[in-house]
């Protein structure tokens, strides 16, 4: 980046804080918190702490960029120009990309709609406004594990009640010969 040259030793320490944020990351998400409080960003901090695994960080655009394009997402740089523009803070998850975006949407409802996203990167992939706000309505990672085991426990579950009732089946024929034999016998 043509800036990175232009930055003072402060700034440095910033930069690479941020660089090696992006690196443990699992979803980026940029946002716009113009009109939040200082009361309200530190609710929604304490929000983003009491889940964990997340920060959210004000910073300016300019060693977002440099930091973005050190991590390795030049190819982004369009998006970027686009989407880093005012006041934007970073919103970034480290184990689940889809747990900040609804700890956000949630905050969100209770400050006037405030912040809201400008777009983000999942996955490598940059993401537009609209496409977190579908991101919000899917369900946390562990609740999708939890509905894959159940639908690969349920058929199981049907085989081994089928083998149960085959076997009670069987003992129960052999018990109904047993008790004819014995009444045979005793004729």
């Amino acid at each position: 980046m043509a800036y990175e040259a232009k930055i003072n030793p402060a700034n440095r320490e910033v930069v690479a804080m941020l660089e090696e944020k992006f690196s443990r990351a699992q979803g980026i998400y940029f946002t716009d918190f113009k009109g939040l409080t200082v009361a309200e960003m530190n609710r929604m901090r304490s929000s983003f702490f009491k889940v964990g695994n997340m920060d959210y960080i004000v910073s300016k655009n300019t060693l977002m960029r440099i930091a973005l394009g050190n991590a390795g997402l030049t190819d982004m740089e369009a998006e970027f120009d686009e989407t880093l523009i005012g006041p934007t803070g970073l919103m970034i998850g480290y184990e689940d990309p889809i747990v900040p975006v609804k700890v956000l949407s949630d905050f969100a409802k209770t400050a006037n709609g405030k912040p809201e996203f400008k777009g983000g990167i999942v996955d490598g992939e940059f993401v537009n406004s609209e496409a977190i706000q579908i991101l919000k309505d899917i369900p946390p990672i562990e609740q999708l594990y939890a509905e894959i085991v159940g639908s690969i426990n349920s058929p199981l579950q049907g085989f081994v009640n089928l083998l149960n009732e085959i076997v009670r089946t069987f003992v129960a024929v052999i018990d109904a010969i047993i008790e004819q034999k014995k009444a045979a016998g005793e004729e």
